[in-house]
């Protein structure tokens, strides 16, 4: 069996890392080309720890056009404004730290470990609330990424179904039919497979992650500025990305999915987004 890649991690003294990745020819799935090329950096959050990708933002073509899925029609452009977004999911080691500050209970581990494990069984609120309690901590606007963000980000500056092509390929991500140690049984330590070529980790696959975005059938009349779907009485928000136990379909970068927000499950986590 092929051992996962162990990437290298950025100094932790280092407020600002080298350039992480080279940009993507095409910026997004299916995308127009964006207003000037991507410089992705990661930049250390000095009162947190978080590693965050800075990315520019710019024109991309958002949802899918080959007709696999409703609710990922129809493909529509996009402006988005330059954000942050989290190197990986959030981990147990940063969420506990939140909930014993808060005196909110200590989600599962399933038994597989924390630490640097992605922090599952958490719903909406939790995650949200997680971003809140960043946000008053360092005087930043933490929020979860918006669905336009996270494809955005996820893709890698490609155009294909995953940021690294068309086929799943072997140990590539962590999902059930992806030729990892850990398929189908447990979530890896974030950080197990190579990035994209933003600097992102595990966007595919390991867990699904919330978005701020309420969950809508499609993509009739959605926000052409990158900005969450939001709706007096939304019941339901979206996650994206695969998880352990789920097949290589689901990690494509358009790929949808929906939860009841109080929805806390093993595969379900998070990772965080920043303004300027």
């Amino acid at each position: 069996m092929t051992a996962p890649v162990t990437p290298p991690q950025p100094p932790a003294e280092s407020v600002e890392a080298a350039k992480v990745g080279q940009p993507g020819k095409s910026p997004g799935p299916g995308a127009e080309a964006v207003a000037k090329p991507e410089e992705p950096k990661a930049i250390r959050d000095e009162k947190t720890g978080q590693v965050l990708i800075s990315l520019l933002g710019g024109r991309f073509s958002m949802g899918n056009r080959s007709g696999i899925s409703a609710d990922e029609a129809p493909a529509h452009e996009v402006v988005l404004k330059p954000f942050l977004i989290g190197e990986k999911e959030v981990t147990f080691r940063e969420y506990d730290r939140f909930a014993q500050a808060s005196g909110r209970p200590l989600p599962k581990d399933e038994g597989w470990g924390r630490d640097d494990r992605p922090v599952i069984n958490v719903s909406w609120e939790d995650a949200k609330a997680f971003t809140d309690w960043l946000s008053a901590e360092t005087g930043q606007k933490y929020r979860l990424p918006t669905e336009a963000e996270w494809e955005y980000a996820a893709s890698g500056g490609g155009d294909a179904f995953y940021w690294w092509g068309y086929q799943k390929g072997l140990n590539n991500a962590n999902c059930f039919n992806c030729g990892s140690e850990w398929d189908g049984r447990s979530t890896a330590p974030v950080g197990s497979f190579k990035p994209n070529p933003y600097g992102l980790y595990n966007t595919a696959g390991n867990v699904q992650e919330w978005v701020g975005d309420c969950y809508k059938s499609s993509y009739l009349n959605a926000p052409t500025d990158g900005s969450a779907v939001d709706f007096k009485g939304c019941g339901e928000r979206v996650a994206r990305g695969g998880a352990y136990n789920k097949p290589a379909a689901s990690m494509r970068n358009t790929k949808r999915s929906r939860f009841v927000k109080g929805t806390a499950i093993s595969s379900l986590g998070f990772r965080v987004a920043r303004d300027p």
